[in-house]
């Protein structure tokens, strides 16, 4: 059904959910918290948006909690509300954030692996900011997180041949937007993360001393995505989700305070 082939909706915790018990309630939704979190990460790159749009999301889905019919699975519902939620949040700063070129001197510096991590995770995911932030949306849970195309078009309200047109214009455009940059990506490209993690710590975007992406995490995204389909695709667009999908699946630990109802 959706991302997490793991989860598997307890139809006791949810009806408990449903009659007011506030323990199912705060256990309906700790199932869910964490791929909301992972969601608006790549969405809106910060770390502290992304927790403020996930507890936003938490209390929405709580405060409509009674509305739920069961005419679709909960996980649509509440994931419609995600997408919605998301679409229409107003601006965050992060995502007019430009790509810095890397410069190209004889002699790098050495910086730690984690440093290294740190620019690659938070390289890949400034790159999804080059598309808009429904095209964001639809990547990320269509490609990161391989959504099928029926669930894909519940989420959006459309078709799933619309779907399916829209994930394919996002897949170009970011291909196009990559093209020539990420040597992760393709080898002929330029960009390499030890040398790009100089202008990182120069501009102040990543520190040794607290890093952002490279924590709180004890899977990768790959470990936790079903993959269900397969196409015919370019290598290029192929490493593009293989880049996405080796990046931390992080845990915050804050997200179980706001559900201590």
């Amino acid at each position: 059904m959706i991302w997490n082939s793991n989860l598997v909706e307890d139809p006791v915790v949810l009806r408990g959910a449903l009659n007011g018990d506030q323990k199912q309630v705060e256990l309906l939704l700790k199932q869910h918290q964490d791929f909301i979190y992972n969601i608006a990460l790549r969405l809106y790159l910060n770390p502290d948006d992304a927790l403020d749009a996930t507890q936003e999301v938490l209390i929405k889905v709580f405060t409509k909690l009674k509305t739920f019919q069961g005419n679709s699975q909960f996980r649509t519902w509440l994931y419609r509300i995600v997408v919605n939620h998301f679409l229409n949040s107003p601006k965050k700063k992060f995502e007019s954030i430009q790509y810095v070129e890397p410069t190209y001197e004889e002699i790098v510096p050495e910086f730690s692996e984690d440093e290294v991590e740190e620019v690659r995770i938070l390289c890949a995911t400034a790159m999804l900011m080059c598309l808009s932030r429904e095209q964001r949306l639809i990547y990320i849970i269509g490609e990161i997180f391989q959504a099928d195309h029926k669930l894909g078009a519940e989420l959006f309200s459309t078709t799933p041949a619309n779907y399916r047109v829209k994930l394919h214009r996002a897949r170009e455009d970011l291909k196009t937007y990559v093209s020539g940059k990420c040597g992760l990506v393709d080898e002929k490209n330029p960009c390499r993360c030890p040398k790009k993690t100089r202008q990182m710590v120069k501009l102040g975007f990543v520190d040794k001393n607290n890093l952002r992406f490279l924590t709180s995490y004890t899977s990768k995204v790959q470990d936790i995505v079903k993959e269900k389909r397969t196409s015919v695709r370019s290598q290029i667009e192929m490493r593009m989700k293989d880049l996405f999908q080796d990046s931390p699946y992080q845990i915050r630990e804050e997200l179980d305070r706001i559900l201590e109802l």
